[in-house]
């Protein structure tokens, strides 16, 4: 594929954009709204806070498996499977009356989470040399900022004028509007995929991702990163609620900005391609161990909450733009199950790292929580600092 493919392909690549930014706005969605959904299955706002555990679980241990096993299907047919998936739980969770029912849609949306999101990384790498590669990820992982940008808060104001249940039902039809739009889009002709059969295959590609050490190397900084960014969001949502005494709607609103700041990076990832990205990488775990020690101080003031957002949004784009665009460069013929093990190294660390830092905020504040989240992302960047030398078997 000529690096010019994300431009000859657009439709393609904008549905994939858009399945990135539905499947992606319900980890962020999910933290604003967790006291509406408290109230409506009547427990504690800690209880409700399992749907994000227990989605994550599910995203970790599905992202692998079916990054394995659909590694020789066509990965339009995966993102679009997984997106029908993704909207058949939500619209099923919108009848639910039980909170443990609630938990089992919520894990099968996070299963097909894990199949979309690695589904579509990879595709970015199809679509793209690896000199254009940072280009063609920012294109497709600007879904991310189209989620908290634009999806999170009309969930959030959607929400408070109707209830959580109608918020991701409109989740739902976006997910299916967006499986439409890629099965009719034009495609490139597909290259089978090298080796043996998939079943037969599944324990060797597995074997042989992890045994790169270039690629462990990006897994577990990925992971690290991930569990700290949202160590500190997932208590955003409710400590500016608690702080200026907001509802969902303006929550949302400030929360959003931070997807200015991501989108700033991710249509103009570019750059990340010529100051390198794993200079750009390792500079942008560096900032977040000051940005997101100060971030608990800033939200104090609506102020400077909005402008602290923003600059995270900067910060965190551009390390998801290179960690990405490093990873389908690792073991490039195996680069499905690389994106896989990424998206559950990514959710691997939201489960590690959410339980600590809850307890952090429980007992010590906000301020702890940002401070241990921006350690991690300093013990990140010296991992990071070290990729080349591994790479080259140093």
């Amino acid at each position: 594929m000529t690096a010019d493919g994300i431009d000859r392909y657009p439709l393609l690549s904008r549905a994939a954009m858009g399945a990135v930014a539905t499947v992606g706005a319900t980890i962020f969605a999910i933290s604003p709204l967790l006291p509406d959904i408290a109230a409506s299955f009547d427990v504690a706002p800690g209880q409700a806070g399992l749907l994000l555990t227990v989605y994550s679980v599910a995203l970790a241990v599905a992202a692998p498996i079916v990054g394995l096993s659909a590694q020789h299907l066509p990965r339009a047919r995966v993102i679009a499977a997984g997106l029908v998936v993704f909207a058949l739980a939500w619209l099923a969770a919108g009848q639910v009356q039980g909170f443990a029912a609630l938990l089992m849609l919520g894990a099968s949306a996070g299963a097909a989470t894990g199949t979309v999101l690695p589904a579509a990384y990879a595709l970015a790498g199809d679509l793209s040399s690896y000199a254009q590669r940072g280009r063609a990820v920012g294109r497709i992982v600007s879904g991310w900022s189209v989620a908290i940008l634009l999806v999170v808060p009309t969930m959030a104001f959607a929400a408070q004028a109707l209830d959580w249940r109608t918020a991701f039902a409109g989740l739902a039809f976006a997910a299916l509007g967006c499986a439409v739009a890629i099965v009719i889009a034009p495609k490139p002709p597909r290259v089978p995929a090298p080796g043996r059969p998939a079943v037969a295959a599944l324990g060797a590609d597995l074997r042989t991702v992890l045994a790169d050490a270039g690629a462990r190397r990006v897994l577990t900084v990925n992971l690290i990163n991930m569990g700290a960014f949202y160590g500190v969001y997932a208590f955003l949502g409710s400590e500016l609620r608690q702080v200026h005494g907001w509802e969902a709607g303006p929550a949302g609103l400030v929360i959003a900005v931070y997807g200015v700041g991501l989108l700033i990076v991710t249509r103009n990832a570019h750059w990340v391609d010529r100051f390198g990205k794993e200079r750009s990488g390792v500079a942008a775990l560096a900032a977040l161990g000051v940005m997101l020690a100060a971030l608990p101080l800033l939200v104090a003031l609506p102020v400077t909450a909005v402008a602290g957002l923003l600059v995270w949004g900067l910060i965190q784009g551009t390390f998801f733009t290179a960690i990405t665009a490093l990873a389908t460069e690792q073991v490039a013929r195996l680069r499905g199950v690389m994106t896989a093990l990424l998206s559950c190294s990514t959710y691997v660390g939201v489960t590690l790292f959410t339980p600590v830092t809850a307890w952090l905020y429980e007992h010590s504040g906000y301020l702890a929580v940002g401070i241990a989240c921006a350690l991690a992302s300093i013990g990140g960047a010296l991992l990071l600092a070290r990729l080349k030398t591994v790479a080259h078997g140093a």
